[in-house]
């Protein structure tokens, strides 16, 4: 064997066997003799435990101290941890004690040994879709919570028992990573599992357990051996986006929860100043964060928060400005809010208690009296300023025709890609009208390989233009590029009697650098006239003529189609929505509702996270043109039934003009006068 080939070998060898000894290590890998020496010998009730530690009595010393931790009060018991407690019904924690466990909505039953690495989706002759969060989730542990609550419930020992033997086992299979951050599939310490571990069930576990007789002195030890473990990790390797926030929420809790540690203190500042920056850094200017997802908006907002409560409840100090950067981020619920209290599904959203968000930032700003009417549902406070709202940074624009549960709504979306969570839906809009869905796109589903997962993040699952059946392409450029340090050139006008606003899209279809066309689309809201008109232009780019196919999707049953006329209704129980489009010969109109092929369309998932579709109808006008082409939609809400129809829809020297069934027509120019 020559010597560079020898040389490889025996790297390889050493690589394999260096991977092969951290892998059957065991944990927590923190020692004891490494435990005693990370305490802090002035934190007042550990003389003893020092004591005995500096005497060379290792035995007596951890004895010591598994009974200093079961004695300490925590702030936390009687009152942060009383909002985690809720909900303690025992049936879940049966379960568990089964080793039943539901992630994602699969379900696996383990036998005596809990495989913490198992993934049931990707097991030999798995029926379900690759999913790698089954296993990241499992690890995140709130089977563990449930327990937890179960025990503070009842006094069942049982479910302290079952905690006891299920943590010996995951701390000793799964010890921290060394030298690196393991992101990987499969992993137990991904970032964002060690974060939400320490700030959500771990803390409740902790105060739940310590002072149980059946958790044995080694667990509890080796608990908080291993909390050690998840603040230096966390500590040294913090990502960014709303994994970051949860990493420094978990980072902070840990230095709450063990105040007699040395390195406490060090981590409370860390997260603290980190997670300050972050608010300037995440949260742009008009309060949105970088994701452009409400739901995730308020996962890193609830981050943000964890150290508001945690210092509250401790007695520490934040940094003088952390609060009040906070503001933006409720106000940002409150003019994103639908009329029914929730804010829209844009990206990989999912429902949000905007109430119980405002409520939570009434506490901290009671000068808000726009949050205090919100919610107390108008009986004090006084409403917001204004109805419509543009985010300038963000590119998201609200058009409203009030605050009441019943009013309209428009949703627009005209901005950056995002940080994360991204879908290819620039330019989409949605309709929220006399308390129900109208016009609707893709949502989320879980995060696994399935058709439908790619489905919802592609363009055909929103409210677009396709160009030559090619949807947005804005994704694979590194994540900081989707990310604005400026207000956008977008055009918005709010006033008593229209709301308007224009964005473009040129960013490419099908591929990045194949840019066919140019879109502008520009949104009207007559609010006299409770109508929505939107004007897509489409512009070629290449000389080359191209088919434009315009989608809308339909959160109803059933609809009326005049394929002569290109006219849409809706019928339903409740509100419906009439689609009128500026009619041409030329304009096909179609109406698709659960196809699979040749491409999928017309499909809603049943909800974020979850596997399962049901057929939506949705309507795709089509037109094939060389020159620039201008569409013309009106969409109008109905709400009783006999109001008066949009009939017909024209454009002519700049002006468009909508006529009704009763004779009465509306003339807009665009920009609107």
């Amino acid at each position: 064997m020559n010597r560079p080939l020898r040389m490889f070998v025996l790297l390889l060898m050493f690589f394999v066997g260096a991977v092969q000894g951290q892998e059957s290590a065991k944990g927590p890998r923190l020692s004891e003799a490494e435990l005693l020496a990370s305490l802090d010998p002035n934190f007042a009730g550990l003389n003893k435990v020092i004591a005995l530690r500096d005497a060379g009595r290792t035995s007596s010393a951890l004895s010591a101290l598994a009974g200093f931790v079961r004695a300490r009060q925590e702030p936390g018991d009687s009152a942060q941890w009383a909002r985690r407690n809720r909900q303690a019904g025992t049936a879940a924690a049966e379960r568990v004690l089964k080793h039943q466990f539901t992630v994602g909505g699969i379900t696996h039953t383990f036998g005596p040994d809990i495989d913490w690495g198992f993934n049931p989706t990707t097991a030999p002759g798995s029926k379900y879709e690759a999913d790698h969060e089954w296993t990241w989730q499992l690890n995140r542990h709130g089977d563990w919570a449930t327990l937890a609550r179960a025990y503070r419930a009842t006094g069942d020992e049982r479910f302290a028992k079952e905690f006891d033997a299920q943590f010996a086992d995951w701390v000793s299979e799964c010890p921290v990573p060394v030298d690196a951050a393991d992101q990987r599939p499969y992993s137990k310490w991904r970032t964002i599992e060690a974060g939400i571990r320490m700030f959500s069930s771990w803390p409740t576990t902790f105060a739940a357990f310590r002072t149980s007789p059946s958790v044995r002195d080694e667990t509890l030890l080796s608990m908080v051996k291993s909390m050690i473990e998840h603040g230096r990790y966390l500590r040294r390797y913090p990502t960014t986006g709303n994994w970051l926030t949860m990493e420094m929420d978990g980072l902070y809790h840990v230095g709450a929860l063990l105040p007699f540690v040395k390195e406490a203190k060090d981590w409370r500042d860390f997260a603290s100043m980190r997670l300050l920056k972050e608010l300037d850094t995440q949260v742009y200017p008009d309060g949105a964060q970088i994701e452009l997802t409400p739901g995730y908006h308020n996962v890193a907002l609830g981050s943000f928060l964890g150290p508001v409560d945690t210092a509250a409840a401790y007695g520490y100090a934040l940094p003088e400005a952390y609060r009040a950067k906070l503001e933006k981020m409720f106000a940002y619920n409150l003019w994103i809010m639908r009329p029914d209290r929730d804010a829209p599904r844009w990206n990989d959203s999912w429902h949000v208690d905007v109430v119980g968000t405002l409520s939570r930032g009434l506490v901290l700003f009671p000068g808000r009296q726009d949050f205090r009417w919100i919610v107390t549902d108008g009986k004090e406070g006084t409403p917001p300023d204004h109805t419509s709202h543009l985010f300038p940074y963000a590119g998201q624009v609200v058009m409203r025709s009030g605050w009441e549960r019943e009013a309209l709504f428009l949703g627009f979306e005209a901005g950056p890609f995002g940080y994360g969570h991204q879908h290819e839906d620039k330019l989409s809009v949605v309709i929220f009208a006399y308390g129900k869905d109208l016009l609707v796109e893709g949502g989320s589903y879980a995060y696994d390989a399935s058709k439908w997962r790619r489905y919802v993040l592609t363009s055909a699952a929103h409210n677009v233009v396709l160009v030559d059946g090619q949807g947005q392409a804005r994704g694979g450029q590194p994540r900081q590029n989707y990310v604005t340090d400026k207000p956008l050139d977008l055009a918005f006008r709010s006033d008593e009697r229209y709301d308007y606003a224009r964005g473009v899209y040129d960013e490419g279809f099908g591929k990045r650098d194949q840019r066919p066309a140019r879109h502008t689309r520009e949104v009207l809201f007559l609010k006299p006239q409770r109508l929505f008109v939107v004007r897509d232009t489409l512009e070629t780019l290449d000389g080359k003529p191209h088919s434009y196919e315009t989608v809308w999707h339909l959160d109803v049953n059933a609809v009326d189609v005049d394929t002569e006329k290109g006219i849409v209704e809706t019928h339903d129980a409740g509100a419906n929505l009439r689609i009128v489009p500026l009619w041409d010969k030329s304009i096909r109109t179609r109406v698709v509702k659960g196809q699979e092929t040749p491409t999928v369309q017309g499909w809603m998932p049943l909800g974020h996270g979850i596997r399962g579709v049901r057929p939506i109808p949705t309507v795709v006008y089509e037109c094939h043109s060389p020159e620039p082409v201008t569409l013309l939609t009106v969409f109008q809400p109905l709400r009783d039934g006999p109001e008066d129809r949009v009939v017909r829809v024209s454009h002519a020297a700049g002006k468009t003009t909508i006529a009704c069934a009763s004779g009465k027509t509306i003339e807009t120019a665009w920009p609107p006068d």
